[in-house]
């Protein structure tokens, strides 16, 4: 969207990037282990207000996660409410601007004459995503001698003794 052309009095935007196009956004990422189930879904209101650009609304994407614990692959819908303030690059990095302020920690900058409202939903994705993926509350995860997923019940493992390197301080006597 064309930063001069955001009215003041602002703007209703409705945005869909396909599956296929936010999954190819998403595989360029470093890491990155988790893909779109469904379309990515905004619906944003853009206005201006003193030079600035501010993004406020709604995304909504399904995910499909690789769950920390058990490694299975859930999915996991991301309905996340936002609003973002942008500043033009050449605005908010100056030269007497060598300390960041509290006030800039809430700006995000863009640069040239365009804001990418695609970019603005992808990093609203990742920002409502969960800090840990976990399929459930209570998975159990894998067994660290067998590898089972103990979701689906107890491993044959579980009842063998394991070896420990500290198994030879139970038998230390402390003198005193």
């Amino acid at each position: 969207m064309r930063v001069n052309q955001i009215p003041e009095e602002g703007k209703d935007v409705t945005l869909k990037v396909d599956v296929k196009k936010a999954n190819r956004y998403f595989s360029l990422l470093k890491n990155s282990d988790f893909s779109a189930a469904s379309d990515v879904e905004g619906r944003v209101r853009v206005w201006s207000k003193d030079g600035m650009v501010i993004v406020e609304g709604d995304v909504s994407v399904e995910l499909e996660l690789t769950c920390s614990r058990c490694l299975g692959h859930f999915r996991y819908p991301v309905l996340h409410h936002f609003r973002s303030i942008y500043s033009p690059f050449q605005e908010i990095c100056q030269e007497e601007d060598l300390e960041l302020k509290p006030y800039d920690m809430d700006v995000s900058i863009y640069n040239g004459v365009e804001l990418d409202l695609e970019n603005v939903l992808y990093e609203q994705v990742f920002l409502g995503m969960p800090a840990q993926a976990l399929c459930r509350p209570e998975c159990k995860g894998l067994c660290s001698s067998c590898g089972a997923n103990l979701n689906d019940g107890p491993c044959s493992c579980a009842a063998a003794p394991r070896f420990s390197p500290f198994d030879v301080l139970k038998n230390l006597k402390l003198k005193g």
